[in-house]
């Protein structure tokens, strides 16, 4: 999902986590109307979060940020050993408080606290917002992973090229409204209208 700040991006995803009420239409996941659902409940049935401000609790170490975020869906979950191979620094990380952690290991616990919560569709909110050129090409190497392994997966992106090189089909919003849609390949491949639509 791109599209320019104040489109309303955040706000559709807040929206499907029941944090802010849609003013009209209905949300549906996993085929039942989650529409105006609350938000734990949501959590319960398989939607995991990676806000683009992170959200762990600071003077928690890693692993009991981790620790607290398993729960039990319909949809698997995924174990600490799994998120260490996708994050090979996470294991070194699970005695420090997450205060004393950079932007990219607090990246690192988010999208695994998201895992262990058993999704099945996550939700990213600028997950390369402030990291590292190497960090943001890990953290895309996620999606593409969860893709893999059957996790629906909607990103809300500003880096529009990282978006379109791991997504399938892309949104574009502005003032509130999807002003275009349809497969990533077709803005990928598409400079004009890359640059009509985005500005990019």
């Amino acid at each position: 999902m791109l599209g320019p700040n104040g489109a309303s991006k955040t706000t559709t995803l807040r929206s499907i986590l029941g944090l802010t009420p849609p003013r009209n239409g209905s949300i549906h996941f996993d085929a039942r109307d989650i529409t105006r659902t609350p938000t734990h409940t949501i959590a319960q049935a398989g939607i995991g979060w990676v806000p683009d401000d992170r959200r762990i609790f600071p003077t928690l170490t890693v692993a009991r940020n981790l620790a607290i975020a398993k729960k039990k869906t319909r949809f698997r979950s995924w174990s600490e050993k799994e998120c260490f191979e996708i994050f090979s620094a996470l294991e070194y990380l699970m005695a420090r408080e997450c205060e004393n952690l950079s932007g990219g290991e607090m990246q690192m616990v988010a999208i695994s606290r998201a895992l262990i919560g058993a999704p099945g569709l996550v939700l990213f909110d600028e997950p390369s917002q402030g990291l590292a050129p190497k960090v943001v090409q890990d953290v895309m190497k996620t999606i593409s992973r969860l893709k893999s392994e059957g996790i629906a997966v909607l990103v809300v992106e500003q880096n529009v090229q990282s978006a379109l090189a791991v997504a399938d089909r892309a949104y574009v919003m502005h003032l509130g409204q999807i002003v275009h849609a349809g497969p990533a390949a077709e803005l990928r491949e598409d400079a004009d209208l890359r640059l009509q639509l985005l500005g990019v």
